[in-house]
């Protein structure tokens, strides 16, 4: 019974460790060498303890494999290898740009053409901005129509024929 708990355990850590460090499935194999030892010795008691060593093992595998990951993401090591998310507070909504809805409405000149994404430039400054899907040319007078999140969005419609 012992070498059935102590098998369990060392595959418990092989599992672990496999996820925590590159052995090219050296670590796998072992803790895989160990569940296979453990459950034939656990056959080898009886049928009813064989089942048992089986059912831990399914049960046990991804629990080890989830804690291993659990541990390397507090490790200075995951920390460099697993990406964290943004702040909660820094994410903003898609809602649109507080300074840019105050040039809806402004008139200004194509740099390049808009096909339908170029770059305008309104009064003093320059943007990245998209047509409604028409094809604007360059040098051609737009107006700022909306604001969708960071992108300006722009029309040339009657604004060329003045």
């Amino acid at each position: 019974m012992t070498l059935i708990i102590v098998m369990f355990i060392l595959a418990t850590l092989f599992v672990i460790a496999e996820v925590m460090f590159p052995s090219f499935g050296l670590l796998g194999l072992l803790a895989a060498s160990s569940f296979l030892v453990a459950i034939l010795e656990s056959f080898a008691m009886g049928d009813q303890q064989g089942y048992i060593a089986v059912g831990s093992a399914v049960a046990i595998i991804p629990a080890a494999i989830i804690g291993g990951f659990y541990i390397l993401n507090h490790t200075p090591l995951g920390n460099r290898l697993v990406l964290k998310g943004p702040d909660h507070g820094a994410v903003q909504g898609q809602g649109a740009d507080k300074s840019l809805t105050a040039f809806i409405g402004k008139v200004g000149v194509a740099i390049t053409p808009l096909s339908p994404g170029g770059t305008v430039e309104i009064g003093d400054h320059t943007f990245s901005a998209i047509s409604l899907g028409e094809f604007i040319d360059r040098d051609s007078h737009v107006r700022v129509i909306q604001v969708e999140g960071n992108r300006v969005v722009v029309s040339s419609d009657g604004l060329n024929a003045e």
